[in-house]
C-alpha cells in the first residue's frame, strides 16, 4: 500500500507492519494506525507515522539510552490488552519532542509507549507510580556505561 506523508513523500508499506493502538496516543484520539519509519543512522530514533494521516509523525526513542536501568511495571488488564503476560514481551519506547531550541530536546518518561511486536499491538501509558519526568531534557542525559548494550535498532516488530 502507498501512504503519501508530509516528511517522507509517498511511501509504500505493507499492512503486515502497521502496529494498532489499544487506545490512541494522549491527544491523538482519532489516530491509531501506524507505522515504523527507520531514523537517522547512527541514532536511537525510530519515526512512527500515522497512515491514517500522512501529516503526524512522532519521533520515538528507547528510554534505556539516556536512562539505563528505566522500568516499569504494569497491571493484569494493561498486559492483557496489549496480549502479553509479562513486560519483557514489549517493545518500549518514549515520544522525543524536538524544539527549535536543540539544548531543549526533551522525552517523556513518564508516559511511555509500548509496543508488543508479535501481535502488532500498543498502548500509550502513564507511569502513575513512577518518579520519571515528563519532561526529560536529553543534553543533561549521561551517555550509557556501554552503549552496545542498548538495542539502537528497528524494533523486533
Amino acid at each position: 500500500m502507498q501512504l503519501e506523508t508530509t516528511r517522507f513523500g509517498t511511501i509504500d508499506y505493507d499492512d503486515q507492519s502497521v502496529i494498532t493502538f489499544t487506545q490512541p496516543i494522549i491527544g491523538f484520539q482519532e489516530y491509531r494506525r501506524y507505522i515504523f519509519i527507520d531514523g537517522p543512522p547512527e541514532s536511537n530514533l525510530i519515526w512512527l507515522q500515522s497512515i491514517d494521516s500522512g501529516e503526524l509523525a512522532f519521533i520515538l526513542m528507547d528510554p534505556r539510552y539516556v536512562v539505563p536501568d528505566y522500568s516499569y511495571k504494569l497491571g493484569q488488564h494493561e498486559l492483557s490488552e496489549l496480549a502479553v503476560t509479562v513486560e519483557d514481551e514489549l517493545d518500549v519506547f518514549t515520544l522525543v519532542v524536538v524544539p527549535q531550541d536543540p539544548s531543549q530536546v526533551r522525552t517523556n518518561l513518564k508516559a511511555p509507549v509500548l509496543i508488543n511486536p508479535k501481535q502488532r499491538l500498543a498502548k500509550q501509558t502513564i507511569l502513575e507510580k513512577s518518579s520519571y519526568p515528563v519532561q526529560f531534557i536529553l543534553s543533561q542525559a549521561a551517555e550509557p556505561n556501554n552503549p552496545e548494550e542498548v538495542d539502537h535498532a528497528r524494533p523486533n516488530a
